[in-house]
C-alpha cells in the first residue's frame, strides 16, 4: 500500500511538472505566434463577452440599471454611473487553469475527470459572474470597499470554491478516498 502511495504522489509532482511546462511554453513561446496570438485573444474575447452578458443578467435581478459596453459593466442611476472593468486577470484564467490542472494532475480515473473537470470549471465561471456582479454593486452603493472586495474577499471566495471542488475530488474520486481503500481491503 505505501509503495502504490509513492507511486500516486510521483506521478501527481510529475503531472504538475508537465503541466507547469506546457503552460510555460504556451504563455512564453506558442504566444509569440501571430495566428495562436490573434485566436487566443478572440477566445478572451467571446469569454469576457459571456461573463459581462451573464453578470448584466444577475445585477439586473437585483433591480439595477446595468449597461455593458466594451469590457466594463456599470450600474446607472440618473446621471450616476458606477462599474468595474473586465480586464483580461480579472476573468479568472488563473483559477480555472489552477483548478483543471490540480484535477487532472491528481490521482484518479480519467472516466471521472472527463465531467468533473467541465463541472467545476462551469462552477468557478458561476463564481466568477456572482464576483463581477458583486464588484459592480459594490463600486456603485459603496466605492469605499471595492479594493478590499477585489483584492481580498472574492479571491478568498474563488480559492475556497477550489479547494471544496478539490477536497470533493480528493474523498469521493481519488484513490485516496475512503471508497477505494475499502475496495483495496
Amino acid at each position: 500500500m505505501k509503495d502504490n502511495i509513492n507511486k500516486y504522489w510521483i506521478r501527481f509532482l510529475v503531472g504538475g511538472i508537465v503541466l507547469f511546462f506546457i503552460t510555460w511554453l504556451f504563455y512564453g513561446v506558442l504566444r509569440e505566434n501571430e495566428t495562436i496570438d490573434k485566436y487566443y485573444v478572440i477566445a478572451l474575447n467571446y469569454f469576457a463577452r459571456m461573463l459581462l452578458f451573464f453578470s448584466e443578467i444577475f445585477t439586473e435581478m437585483f433591480g439595477f440599471e446595468v449597461v455593458t459596453y466594451g469590457k466594463t459593466i456599470r450600474i446607472i442611476d440618473g446621471l450616476k454611473a458606477h462599474g468595474v472593468y473586465l480586464d483580461r486577470g480579472c476573468m479568472g484564467r488563473n483559477v480555472m487553469l489552477a483548478y483543471a490542472g490540480l484535477i487532472a494532475v491528481f490521482p484518479g480515473s480519467w472516466k471521472h475527470k472527463i465531467w468533473y473537470i467541465p463541472m467545476g470549471l462551469a462552477i468557478i465561471t458561476f463564481v466568477n459572474i456572482l464576483r463581477i456582479s458583486g464588484l459592480a454593486i459594490t463600486a456603485y452603493c459603496c466605492p469605499e470597499y471595492s479594493e478590499v472586495n477585489h483584492h481580498l474577499v472574492f479571491k478568498i471566495v474563488a480559492w475556497g470554491v477550489i479547494f471544496i471542488l478539490w477536497k470533493i475530488w480528493f474523498d469521493k474520486f481519488s484513490p485516496f478516498s475512503n471508497k477505494s481503500n475499502q475496495k483495496n481491503k
